[in-house]
């Protein structure tokens, strides 16, 4: 089961923004600076970690750069054409060794692996 967080709803300015797990857990969202402006994002928490997609249509994955530093991805995109530049700290618990991207079909694509000890352990029920 996983849970997916929407991306915040522009036409409703006295909304807060869509819930999220990170809110009520950690009192902050680690993904909000990602939906500020027009930058969409879907983020979906797994029993593993976080994957997150985000749109680059018309980029090539030569045309994107992930980088991981200080609890802080940032996705730097440049074309013939354009540019985009952006940034989102993620939870203490994605394991930095673990991350991954691709792009596919105009979407980046986050697997953020959560570290081993983080993960929730399964106990038997007898």
């Amino acid at each position: 089961m996983t849970d997916s967080l929407a991306p915040a709803n522009r036409g409703n300015a006295s909304r807060m923004g869509p819930w999220t797990p990170f809110r009520d857990l950690l009192g902050f969202d680690p993904f909000q600076s990602m939906r500020s402006g027009v930058f969409e994002y879907d983020v979906t928490r797994t029993e593993n970690g976080y994957e997150v997609e985000v749109p680059v249509p018309g980029f090539r994955p030569d045309d994107v750069e992930v980088t991981f530093q200080d609890d802080v991805i940032a996705v730097n995109g440049k074309s013939e054409r354009r540019s985009f530049s952006r940034s989102f700290t993620v939870p203490e618990d994605v394991d930095p060794e673990k991350i991954e991207a691709r792009v596919s079909d105009g979407m980046l694509l986050l697997t953020l692996a959560r570290r081993p000890e983080a993960q929730p352990k399964r106990i038997s029920v007898k």
